[in-house]
């Protein structure tokens, strides 16, 4: 025991150095590479995601970062702690906790520009409307649009029309882009362009009605949000605290509360708490999220 207290700074300095070194190499193309290699399966999942979101990073490079998280959070966790059971149960969560940081950081990302995407469609199919009610096809249409607006909306109809340039039908490439982005307006919205070429009408009018019915729906939404987000807040703290509190009282009586940890009793009630606490927040997330 007294050999692996002592060995515990030197793996310590070994991740940190480890981590450091994963930075410099980040944006490597040796290091990638070899990333791509030793990781290809993941590395395919998240190219369309990252494709998609225009996010200024490869995949290999957020899995570099990811890695060098992961390690440097396990040493700040070795480095804590009154005993060495302590430490390593520390370096295993906090560990964890760096495998969860970067992946939260893309789901941030892609909840952001959707976000701002379905802010912009309501202007976008007004823009659309008027442009078509003023004697445009629908595909010059587009093209005003994409010199109009700003991104996401800019890119995804700019990508639309690069599809229609290499010869794909403009219904399945809108077909496409609603299906990629998964927006109920843009789904809406695709759905009256199609039916309009098959069977003719004023496009311009129902495009100009649907900006004006999103629009009323976001006022709506933004008025269940501000009247939600107490509920959602209290699922927050009542979910983190009882962790936050469990991780203080370890650190000021550790030998009380590695009970937890070393009894049949303390893993018993430590997965009933778990067990209670995600259902709680669970239901209270499920009763302040209202759909119109």
């Amino acid at each position: 025991m007294s050999l692996l207290i002592n060995l515990i700074p030197v793996g310590v300095g070994l991740l940190i150095f480890t981590s450091v070194m994963l930075i410099f190499t980040l944006f490597s193309r040796q290091g990638e590479a070899l990333l791509d290699r030793l990781t290809g399966q993941y590395t395919d999942r998240l190219k369309p995601l990252f494709e998609s979101q225009q996010i200024p990073l490869k995949p290999g490079q957020f899995i570099l970062i990811q890695v060098g998280a992961v390690l440097l959070f396990f040493a700040l966790g070795l480095a804590s702690g009154p005993d060495t059971l302590t430490k390593l149960m520390m370096g295993v969560l906090l560990a964890f906790v760096g495998v969860l940081l970067p992946l939260r950081w893309l789901k941030d990302q892609q909840r952001r520009r959707d976000r701002k995407f379905a802010e912009q469609f309501a202007d976008a199919s007004a823009l659309i409307g008027n442009s078509v009610r003023s004697g445009l096809s629908l595909l010059q249409a587009l093209e005003v649009l994409v010199r109009e607006m700003e991104d996401p909306m800019a890119y995804e109809v700019y990508q639309v029309l690069q599809n229609t340039r290499v010869g794909l039908p403009v219904d399945t490439a809108l077909e496409q882009w609603a299906a990629r982005m998964n927006n109920s307006d843009l789904d809406i919205f695709t759905t009256a362009v199609v039916i309009q070429r098959q069977t003719g009408g004023d496009l311009g009018h129902v495009l100009n009605t649907l900006a004006s019915t999103i629009r009323q729906r976001q006022k709506i939404q933004g008025q269940i949000q501000a009247l939600t987000a107490q509920g959602r807040m209290g699922a927050v703290v009542l979910a983190g605290l009882p962790v936050f509190m469990g991780v203080v009282l370890y650190f000021i009586n550790p030998e009380r509360m590695r009970l937890f940890f070393t009894e049949p009793m303390g893993w018993g009630m430590l997965g009933i708490s778990a067990v209670t606490l995600g259902a709680g927040f669970f239901i209270i997330r499920r009763i302040v999220e209202i759909d119109i």
